[in-house]
């Protein structure tokens, strides 16, 4: 018999989710299949750093036993496989944080479901004479105020809904919708912990069009923006990047030495040396 209350309390909680539109079962093997698929990407991150590394060694070697300097053409073709690797971690990345967003919101929906299976509210009767206007007998209901009722149209999106929709659509090559959706998370959720993140993958969305002089605006609205943010190594990375695809090489290598300079210790700094090196740069 004492089954029961919890019987009970789980059938609450479950038509409140499916009222919602939550559906668990269906949401946790969502995640979970994201995460089988992160995981088969680091697999393959991995192997392609060891081929870059593999690569690397046959290139001392080769340089050690001929005496002979490494060519440009040979450090480029590694260059170019770690600047892919660069961009796979920043993806997968944002990946996991996208999953942690995601479970984090599961988690808070099932407190919340869990708190509405429960009876929260009471009538409190209003006594003859009470306020003006209440007549002998009328109840109210505690803790719920009377509105004006706002504006459906005035009613600001999910900030995570409309970040992962933008993300999405990133992911799928959809860039103009991605730039749309993370423009509009930018501009309504200012205060926000991934509204510098937004800014940067409008960056991404135009640097993968080929778009750089709009990817080099992007990055630059981010780091007057938000000088400070964990994307300022990676922006100030992708502007020289996106210097050099558009051949002003001077532009490159000052903002490529800039980076080693200021973000010494992290990865882009490394993928800025190796450009740098690739390009003959590194005095």
């Amino acid at each position: 018999m004492k089954r029961i209350p919890i019987l009970l309390a789980m059938t609450g909680i479950g038509a409140t989710l499916i009222l919602s539109g939550c559906v668990m079962p269906d949401r946790v093997e969502s995640m979970q299949k994201d995460l089988a698929d992160i995981r088969q990407q680091l697999g393959q991150m991995q192997r392609n750093q060891d081929d870059a590394l593999t690569r690397l060694k046959e290139i001392e070697t080769q340089a050690g036993d001929t005496g002979d300097l490494v060519t440009k053409a040979d450090l480029a073709d590694v260059s170019v496989g770690i600047d892919q690797l660069a961009s796979d971690v920043a993806i997968v990345d944002e990946r996991l944080n996208d999953v942690g967003r995601r479970m984090d919101r599961l988690s808070q929906q099932v407190q919340q479901a869990r708190e509405m299976s429960r009876p929260s509210t009471y009538v409190v009767p209003v006594p003859a004479g009470g306020p003006a206007g209440a007549a002998a007998g009328d109840t109210t209901v505690a803790g719920v105020a009377e509105s004006g009722g706002a504006d459906p149209g005035d009613a600001l999106p999910d900030p995570e809904a409309l970040y992962n929709t933008a993300y999405a659509d990133f992911s799928k090559g959809n860039y103009a919708l991605a730039v749309s959706g993370f423009e509009e998370y930018h501009e309504k959720f200012q205060g926000s912990a991934l509204a510098d993140n937004a800014l940067y993958w409008v960056g991404e969305c135009y640097f993968s069009q080929g778009n750089f002089p709009e990817a080099v605006r992007a990055f630059d609205r981010l780091l007057e923006a938000y000088p400070n943010s964990d994307k300022a190594a990676a922006a100030n990375l992708k502007k020289g990047l996106a210097y050099l695809e558009q051949n002003e090489v001077g532009l490159a290598i000052v903002q490529l030495r800039y980076v080693v300079a200021e973000y010494s210790a992290s990865d882009e700094a490394k993928i800025a040396k190796d450009k740098l090196t690739s390009l003959g740069a590194t005095s």
